[in-house]
């Protein structure tokens, strides 16, 4: 389907049901983070663009509108794409921002599309990149040192670090581990409150023991 069709869809599915904010968000949310290709991502990504549109000032639609869009590029293989998808991201993550500027999760989510945004050129942007990725990994950490998120991400940053600068699977491992505990313990409310990463984690744990 064109993503055309999935706006014209989405928006028509939208304008005929009368839903709250969490009650459209929850069914989207149980698919994002098993979601395992490109153009499942994007589709996902467009129903929370269709949500944010619905509810234009609230935290969450724009949290997640963000949230989707650095998923979304991590998996695009076109540079130029991603870097348009992290752009969609940015203009989300102002209106979190400007909504909840000392929260926790608001620095997670700036962390990852940091990376985001390094990933797709390492090389020529670690620098300025990785150290907003590590100010807002501490900035949330300073909050709440117990969030899963922070463990999981800076697992993914080793691991994604080549081994001649310090990273790898093996450095990788403790962090993956840290974020396990933590998930397990997270007490899982409603899709109002940041619950992502569980199994993504997983999978990097899976492949540290390959």
């Amino acid at each position: 389907m064109k993503v055309v069709g999935i706006i014209l869809l989405l928006s028509l599915t939208f304008s005929v049901k009368s839903q709250t904010l969490e009650e459209s968000l929850t069914p989207i949310c149980n698919q994002l983070d098993t979601a395992k290709t490109l153009n499942e991502l994007m589709f996902i990504s467009a129903s929370f663009d269709m949500v944010t549109t619905k509810f234009p000032e609230e935290l969450m639609s724009n949290y997640y509108s963000a949230l989707s869009k650095a998923f979304v590029s991590y998996m695009e293989l076109n540079t130029e794409k991603r870097d348009l998808y992290i752009d969609s991201g940015d203009k989300y993550f102002a209106k979190v921002k400007l909504l909840s500027p000392e929260n926790e999760e608001t620095y997670i989510l700036a962390a990852l599309l940091a990376n985001a945004r390094l990933s797709v050129d390492g090389g020529s942007r670690w620098k300025v990149y990785g150290e907003i990725f590590d100010k807002n990994i501490e900035s949330a950490k300073a909050i709440n040192p117990n969030n899963p998120r922070i463990y999981y991400l800076k697992g993914a940053a080793v691991f994604n670090t080549p081994k001649m600068f310090g990273g790898g699977a093996k450095k990788a491992l403790e962090f993956f581990v840290k974020a396990k505990e933590l998930f397990t313990a997270q007490v899982k409310t409603s899709v109002m409150t940041p619950c992502w990463g569980e199994n993504r984690n997983n999978n990097y744990l899976l492949q540290c023991a390959e």
